[in-house]
């Protein structure tokens, strides 16, 4: 009888034996690329994805992390559909992140790291535990997400400068109505003023009404 494969998380937790990391990263991948294509309503540009939905109590964690996110990102006004494959990654990989933990805290008591393997010729040796090279990767892959949606006080505030930059020139990429006729700039919705920051106004000019005889 063939061996029943492990699920993506449990495979992660002990460092992909078997060399079976390509497919479950893979895995995953589709699974982003399928929640960047699903439908969403205009009121709530974040559904929670189909993949986690089907199995809602194996990807429990995701899903909580899922709805912690979306909150947000739509009170920073930040409601792009197209944040959602990112977002899918993200909240997958946190979990395959406090699941590595868990089986590190279960396999090395204590605290450690590492534990004891014995060998063929019955000796043993010491070695650290799987978890600890895929957590890093993981840890890798978190900090550019969290960067790249600024959910670290420093991205944040990186991010909201550029955003303050954007509705002092009447570019609002985020969930934001394109000009009016006239001219008119459309309301930055959830900026106060032109610059409520005072970050990139202090050093504008006016431009010139026309050039020099």
């Amino acid at each position: 009888m063939p061996r029943r494969k492990d699920d993506p998380l449990l495979q992660a937790a002990k460092g992909f034996p078997g060399r079976r990391r390509k497919k479950v990263e893979a895995e995953l991948e589709a699974a982003a690329e399928a929640a960047e294509k699903q439908p969403a309503p205009i009121d709530d540009p974040f559904p929670v994805p189909e993949l986690f939905k089907k199995a809602p109590a194996y990807w429990k964690q995701a899903t909580q992390v899922w709805q912690q996110c979306a909150a947000v990102l739509k009170a920073a006004n930040r409601r792009r559909p197209g944040y959602r494959a990112a977002l899918t990654r993200y909240c997958i990989w946190t979990q395959l992140y406090m699941s590595s933990a868990e089986r590190l805290r279960k396999d090395c008591p204590n605290g450690g790291t590492t534990y004891k393997q014995k060998l063929g010729h019955g000796d043993t040796t010491i070695r650290t535990h799987p978890s600890v090279d895929f957590m890093a990767k993981a840890e890798t892959a978190l900090r550019l997400l969290d960067a790249e949606f600024g959910f670290t006080p420093m991205r944040d505030q990186d991010l909201l400068k550029v955003e303050s930059f954007n509705a002092s020139q009447g570019k609002l990429p985020f969930d934001t109505p394109p000009a009016r006729a006239g001219g008119a700039k459309p309301d930055p919705t959830g900026f106060a003023g032109s610059d409520p920051m005072d970050l990139m106004n202090e050093s504008d000019s006016v431009p010139p009404t026309g050039l020099p005889n």
